[in-house]
């Protein structure tokens, strides 16, 4: 990057201050992004978990109310898959937000919204069949069985220490 130069001789001194001040917020920058964006990891958890909340007595499916709570969120809603064998989780939602933060909605064997997380891309590679399952047409998801996949990404998410048990 070029800096500006002063072209009064005058001003010179001016020139290393300038070049002193810059060189500080350069250094400064990345550590001030790397806050910024815990902020906003935050932030988004928060939203999400305000969501969860303001759907959760409302008498729609498990699939409305994961996408209301992707629109109350800002989210989109990239998949709603059924759980298999699990004794305590029925259901599992994933909402998409910027970059690679992923909400995670559950319900419970009883039928409520009951537990919710925010998960980064270290997971993608537990989403992306449950997301190529969702995005196909239901012709052929009648023929394929993503309870696996399912089951897989739940455990994925307790190990991390994410939708422990009641």
């Amino acid at each position: 990057m070029q800096k500006p130069k002063f072209k009064d001789r005058a001003r010179a001194p001016l020139q290393d201050q300038f070049d002193l001040e810059h060189e500080s917020v350069v250094a400064i920058t990345p550590i001030l992004r790397a806050i910024a964006y815990m902020a906003l990891d935050e932030l988004d958890l928060a939203i999400l978990q305000m969501a969860v909340e303001s759907v959760r007595s409302l008498s729609l499916s498990f699939n409305q109310k994961a996408a209301e709570i992707a629109t109350r969120s800002h989210g989109v809603l990239v998949f709603d898959v059924r759980v298999d064998g699990d004794s305590e989780v029925q259901r599992i939602a994933a909402i998409r937000y910027r970059a690679d933060q992923t909400g995670v909605v559950a319900l419970d064997r009883q039928g409520l919204v009951t537990r919710s997380c925010m998960v980064n891309g270290t997971f993608s590679h537990f989403i992306s069949p449950l997301e190529n399952w969702a995005s196909m047409p239901l012709s052929m998801q009648a023929k394929i069985d993503v309870t696996v996949h399912a089951g897989l990404f739940l455990g994925a998410l307790r190990n991390a220490g994410h939708m422990r048990g009641s």
